[in-house]
């Protein structure tokens, strides 16, 4: 009986953490904007924390979440009782471009979204010269 007790608060857990700050889960939106010296993305999750967010970069890769958490209160009294639970709302992953310097991508939280700016490369970074050495 426990188990099915179990199955229920997590079930529930969810549904609760779903339903954020009184009005239903929020939608996330995404949009990407092409300036004269860098890309701009900006998501926004209306009713989701900064806390939240999530900006990785994993190689040429730029990978865009957010994760609702909770704490779950088991009916134990010690403090390895209470659970984590996270539910993914929204995920991207982007190809960074060659042109953009990954070195110097920055994210900024304001106004309830983030933004996240990919500033591209200089001229000298994008074309160089090779010389051919003489194997002789």
């Amino acid at each position: 009986m426990k188990a099915i007790e179990n199955v229920f608060q997590g079930t529930g857990g969810q549904l609760d953490l779903l339903n954020t700050l009184h009005g239903g889960s929020s939608q996330a939106t995404f949009k990407v904007d092409k300036k004269d010296d860098k890309l701009i993305v900006r998501l926004k999750a209306p009713g989701v924390g900064p806390e939240a967010f999530n900006v990785l970069v994993e190689g040429n890769k730029l990978v865009l979440y957010t994760l609702l958490t909770t704490l779950n209160d088991s009916d134990a009294d010690d403090e390895e009782a209470v659970q984590r639970l996270a539910v993914p709302m929204f995920m991207r992953v982007l190809d960074i471009p060659t042109f953009v310097d990954s070195d110097l991508i920055d994210a900024v939280y304001e106004h309830g979204r983030v933004t996240v700016t990919l500033p591209f490369k200089d001229e000298e970074q994008l074309h160089r010269r090779i010389d051919i050495k003489n194997s002789l």
